[in-house]
């Protein structure tokens, strides 16, 4: 079976997370790679919105907001790469911390392909280190089969399950401005205990990495992770009618937003 590959570019926060969702419909595997344009924080969705985020400094940054359909914490995309995988339940394991550890193992491997020594912890992170115990956003909260460089966080996923298919979403840290992402949420930690936990590609690097080659690293990660070909795809008519549709209807309206 050939898997779509759709190597897609900015949008508004709207039409990204209309975008994944729509996507939960192919009928074949499909993986994504996007930007955000402007940066925005995309919300787990059992979060509540006015307890975790500060509007009123995102604002005045210039930063959107908008829920996710999938759980998890709260996301700054900003300099990142964005994905989206979408696949049957029954190719994957019933486990969603096992689909976790299968899906990290292509972006393990695309990560190494790119010179960094990643690994993938089996549980949370170290025990001994000491968390907040109430954070808002995803790179500072350990899950199941991290993804860490020299023990610190840098790729960050969440996973919905609907209709027997599974979509996973995750955000991979080309480069970060830790003050900012510190400031635009109530509930977190010092920028000093951050950076102690997250990290970048650039950083651990030492050198720019364009999306570009992050995307193109990820997709043979994932090909050879799950032995089949991408295909190059782009959103068929019916895709952009429904995105368009969903973007306006749900997306960018405040019930959903403020859901919760």
């Amino acid at each position: 079976m050939d898997w779509r590959l759709i190597p897609d570019d900015y949008h508004g926060a709207y039409t990204n997370m209309a975008i994944d969702e729509v996507l939960l419909q192919s009928k074949v595997p499909v993986l994504r790679f996007y930007r955000w344009r402007p940066p925005a924080i995309s919300l787990g969705y059992f979060q509540r919105l006015e307890e975790e985020i500060d509007l009123e400094e995102c604002k005045r940054q210039g930063i959107d907001y908008v829920r996710r359909i999938t759980g998890g914490k709260a996301v700054l995309h900003d300099r990142e790469l964005t994905y989206s995988f979408v696949i049957s339940q029954e190719l994957m394991p019933r486990s969603i911390i096992e689909s976790y550890k299968v899906i990290g193992g292509a972006i393990l491997i695309a990560l190494e392909n790119l010179g960094l020594k990643a690994e993938m912890s089996p549980a949370p992170l170290s025990k001994n280190r000491m968390y907040p115990k109430r954070s808002s956003f995803c790179f500072t909260a350990p899950s199941y089969y991290e993804i860490v460089v020299n023990g610190k966080k840098i790729v960050g996923s969440a996973q919905v399950r609907k209709r027997g298919r599974i979509l996973q979403q995750g955000s991979i840290l080309i480069d970060l401005d830790i003050g900012k992402m510190c400031s635009l949420f109530k509930a977190g930690v010092e920028v000093s205990q951050v950076q102690k936990r997250v990290t970048s590609l650039n950083n651990e690097l030492g050198k720019e990495i364009e999306f570009e080659d992050l995307a193109s690293a990820l997709r043979r990660g994932f090909e050879k992770n799950f032995a089949i070909e991408l295909i190059p795809d782009e959103l068929t008519r019916k895709e952009r009618i429904l995105t368009q549709e969903r973007a306006a209807t749900k997306f960018s309206t405040r019930e959903w937003n403020h859901l919760r």
